[in-house]
């Protein structure tokens, strides 16, 4: 079991030395909330902020979201889990941040809890992974759990559907939605400011939340994410309509896997793949 209490003071202990030393300007960590489920996104700016840092199993956002908020060449200290620390890789790949000016500060966790439900996230929208892919600093022991849990297993049933019964599953979902664009809020790789949606030269979509719209909306931001989705599940708890957006990320995110060999934000090497393209690649993407 993750011992939750021995992570947040070894987060609070590599805070504090970060910001007395200068090192970095900001510690983007999570504070008290309204309640022990809805701990919140904190940046300690100095070290007396420290004290009001803590981690528990309901700290889900992605904090690798408020990275790209701060002026380039900010040094910042960030704490990473699995997910969030491959966000950081994709930003990276994408030149919105440079790995030199960030300090991460690594979480290795398993038992993470949804806010809403109080059920464990792990085999939903974590990725299968318990351990960051890159940190500068480890928080606690690596987790090994034996052989690792698919991140696609949850898929099972959606793929057992045929296109006709996909699409008005879809429809029935997104009809539900009020275009509070929360998931966009919550997403790391949605930084495009402004967005294509709030674009009116040209207007894309109709921003009310009517059905031909919400679909426009929702299918582009789904591809937009192609190949980049790490997995997060921010999306999904982010919706106050509960909308299970994970399981459209993953889909797409399990067709990009297998067709180029390669996951989403793994490693910093790897270039993003749909912008590499090589003569081995899979032609069915195309089909």
């Amino acid at each position: 079991m993750t011992n939750f209490k021995q992570i947040e003071e070894n987060l609070k202990k590599e805070a504090k030395k970060l910001l007395e030393a200068g090192s970095v300007a900001v510690v983007l960590a999570y504070t008290k909330g309204a309640d022990e489920k809805h701990p919140q996104p904190f940046a300690a700016k100095k070290a007396d902020d420290v004290a009001n840092i803590i981690f528990n199993e309901y700290c889900n956002h992605n904090l690798a979201r408020y990275i790209v908020r701060y002026a380039p060449g900010t040094k910042i200290a960030v704490a990473v889990k699995a997910a969030d620390s491959r966000a950081v890789v994709v930003l990276i790949q994408e030149e919105k941040i440079k790995r030199e000016n960030l300090i991460l500060l690594g979480i290795p966790v398993s038992g993470m809890k949804n806010q809403k439900t109080g059920e464990i996230i792990d085999e939903k929208t974590t990725g299968g992974l318990t351990n960051p892919v890159v940190y500068d600093v480890l928080l606690g022991e690596e987790i090994h759990t034996g052989k690792p849990v698919s991140p696609y297993t949850v898929l099972e049933q959606y793929e057992k559907m045929d296109k006709d019964a996909r699409f008005a599953f879809w429809k029935a979902q997104f009809d539900k939605c009020i275009r509070c664009y929360a998931c966009r809020k919550a997403c790391p790789m949605c930084y495009c400011d402004p967005c294509f949606i709030d674009q009116t030269k040209p207007r894309w979509a109709d921003k009310s939340p009517q059905s031909h719209g919400n679909l426009m909306y929702h299918l582009t931001r789904f591809q937009h994410l192609a190949g980049r989705c790490i997995d997060c599940g921010e999306c999904t708890r982010a919706c106050p309509v509960d909308i299970p957006l994970y399981l459209f990320h993953k889909k797409v995110a399990k067709d990009c896997e297998e067709m180029f060999k390669q996951a989403a934000g793994m490693k910093i090497e790897d270039k993003l793949v749909m912008v590499d393209f090589r003569v081995e690649d899979s032609d069915k993407i195309l089909e």
